[in-house]
Protein backbone atom coordinates (compact mmCIF):
# COMPACT_ATOMS: atom_id res chain seq x y z
CA UNK A 1 0.00 0.00 0.00
CA UNK A 2 1.32 3.54 -0.51
CA UNK A 3 1.41 6.14 1.69
CA UNK A 4 1.37 9.62 0.58
CA UNK A 5 3.56 12.17 1.65
CA UNK A 6 2.03 15.79 2.52
CA UNK A 7 4.09 18.70 2.93
CA UNK A 8 2.09 20.64 5.44
CA UNK A 9 4.52 21.83 7.82
CA UNK A 10 7.73 21.25 5.44
CA UNK A 11 8.52 25.16 4.60
CA UNK A 12 5.65 27.38 7.16
CA UNK A 13 4.51 30.78 5.67
CA UNK A 14 6.55 32.69 8.13
CA UNK A 15 9.49 31.20 7.82
CA UNK A 16 8.81 32.25 3.73
CA UNK A 17 8.29 35.36 4.53
CA UNK A 18 11.28 35.45 6.66
CA UNK A 19 13.25 34.49 3.70
CA UNK A 20 11.78 36.97 1.67
CA UNK A 21 12.16 40.04 3.70
CA UNK A 22 16.20 39.47 3.40
CA UNK A 23 16.24 38.33 0.12
CA UNK A 24 14.27 40.55 -1.69
CA UNK A 25 16.12 43.66 -0.12
CA UNK A 26 19.52 42.21 -0.18
CA UNK A 27 18.73 41.68 -4.21
CA UNK A 28 17.65 45.06 -4.39
CA UNK A 29 20.56 46.44 -3.81
CA UNK A 30 23.02 44.10 -5.58
CA UNK A 31 20.73 44.95 -8.39
CA UNK A 32 21.08 48.65 -8.05
CA UNK A 33 24.57 49.09 -7.11
CA UNK A 34 24.92 46.90 -10.32
CA UNK A 35 23.43 49.15 -12.36
CA UNK A 36 25.25 52.28 -10.99
CA UNK A 37 28.74 50.81 -11.26
CA UNK A 38 27.55 50.08 -15.13
CA UNK A 39 26.92 53.75 -15.61
CA UNK A 40 30.34 54.75 -13.69
CA UNK A 41 31.96 52.30 -16.58
CA UNK A 42 29.70 53.50 -19.39
CA UNK A 43 30.93 57.26 -18.05
CA UNK A 44 34.53 56.31 -18.16
CA UNK A 45 34.24 54.84 -21.46
CA UNK A 46 32.55 58.09 -22.65
CA UNK A 47 35.62 60.19 -21.33
CA UNK A 48 38.25 58.05 -22.64
CA UNK A 49 36.63 58.46 -26.09
CA UNK A 50 36.30 62.20 -26.25
CA UNK A 51 39.88 62.62 -24.72
CA UNK A 52 41.40 60.92 -27.80
CA UNK A 53 38.97 62.67 -30.14
CA UNK A 54 40.17 66.17 -28.48
CA UNK A 55 43.90 64.65 -29.28
CA UNK A 56 42.93 63.98 -32.53
CA UNK A 57 41.53 67.35 -32.98
CA UNK A 58 44.55 69.30 -31.44
CA UNK A 59 47.10 67.27 -33.54
CA UNK A 60 45.08 68.22 -36.59
CA UNK A 61 45.40 72.10 -35.80
CA UNK A 62 48.56 74.03 -36.67
CA UNK A 63 48.20 76.65 -33.63
CA UNK A 64 46.36 75.41 -30.27
CA UNK A 65 47.18 78.33 -28.24
CA UNK A 66 43.39 79.50 -28.63
CA UNK A 67 42.04 75.40 -28.49
CA UNK A 68 38.45 75.23 -29.18
CA UNK A 69 36.48 72.25 -30.32
CA UNK A 70 32.71 71.57 -31.26
CA UNK A 71 30.67 69.61 -28.46
CA UNK A 72 29.98 66.26 -30.01
CA UNK A 73 27.74 65.32 -27.68
CA UNK A 74 29.75 62.46 -26.08
CA UNK A 75 30.12 63.88 -22.28
CA UNK A 76 28.24 61.52 -20.19
CA UNK A 77 24.36 62.14 -19.28
CA UNK A 78 23.96 65.21 -21.90
CA UNK A 79 26.74 67.41 -20.25
CA UNK A 80 28.00 70.26 -21.83
CA UNK A 81 32.12 70.19 -22.39
CA UNK A 82 34.08 73.13 -22.04
CA UNK A 83 37.49 74.17 -21.93
CA UNK A 84 39.64 75.61 -19.05
CA UNK A 85 43.25 78.05 -19.55
CA UNK A 86 45.82 76.17 -21.39
CA UNK A 87 48.88 75.64 -19.38
CA UNK A 88 52.10 74.67 -20.60
CA UNK A 89 53.13 70.73 -21.49
CA UNK A 90 55.09 68.63 -19.86
CA UNK A 91 57.57 67.56 -22.50
CA UNK A 92 58.83 69.00 -25.52
CA UNK A 93 56.27 68.34 -28.78
CA UNK A 94 53.51 66.87 -26.48
CA UNK A 95 50.25 67.19 -25.87
CA UNK A 96 48.81 66.54 -22.41
CA UNK A 97 44.70 66.19 -22.37
CA UNK A 98 42.38 65.73 -19.72
CA UNK A 99 39.33 65.22 -19.38
CA UNK A 100 36.77 65.32 -16.24
CA UNK A 101 33.65 64.40 -14.85
CA UNK A 102 31.82 64.47 -11.70
CA UNK A 103 29.48 61.51 -11.53
CA UNK A 104 26.33 61.44 -9.10
CA UNK A 105 24.43 58.09 -8.98
CA UNK A 106 22.04 56.22 -6.86
CA UNK A 107 25.09 54.79 -4.36
CA UNK A 108 27.98 56.24 -5.86
CA UNK A 109 27.31 59.84 -5.45
CA UNK A 110 30.19 62.57 -6.36
CA UNK A 111 32.64 60.07 -8.25
CA UNK A 112 35.45 62.33 -9.49
CA UNK A 113 36.17 60.30 -12.55
CA UNK A 114 38.80 61.54 -14.98
CA UNK A 115 41.14 60.47 -18.00
CA UNK A 116 44.39 61.27 -19.55
CA UNK A 117 46.02 61.11 -23.32
CA UNK A 118 49.12 62.51 -24.06
CA UNK A 119 49.52 62.54 -27.55
CA UNK A 120 52.88 63.64 -30.30
CA UNK A 121 52.32 66.99 -31.58
CA UNK A 122 53.04 66.68 -35.54
CA UNK A 123 53.50 70.50 -35.68
CA UNK A 124 56.00 70.37 -32.55
CA UNK A 125 53.85 72.49 -30.03
CA UNK A 126 53.28 72.03 -26.18
CA UNK A 127 50.06 72.39 -24.27
CA UNK A 128 48.22 71.33 -21.71
CA UNK A 129 44.77 70.96 -21.97
CA UNK A 130 41.68 70.45 -19.43
CA UNK A 131 38.64 69.49 -20.35
CA UNK A 132 35.60 69.63 -18.03
CA UNK A 133 32.04 67.37 -18.85
CA UNK A 134 29.71 69.70 -16.75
Amino acid sequence: MKTRKTWRNGLGLSQLMAMMLVVLPTMAFIVTFLLDYWGVMQADYKLKLLANQVAEVANNQTDISNFTMVDRGLCPNGAALSFGTQDEGGGAGYIDITIQYNYNGTYLTNKNLSTSVSSYSYHDQNMSIIGTCS
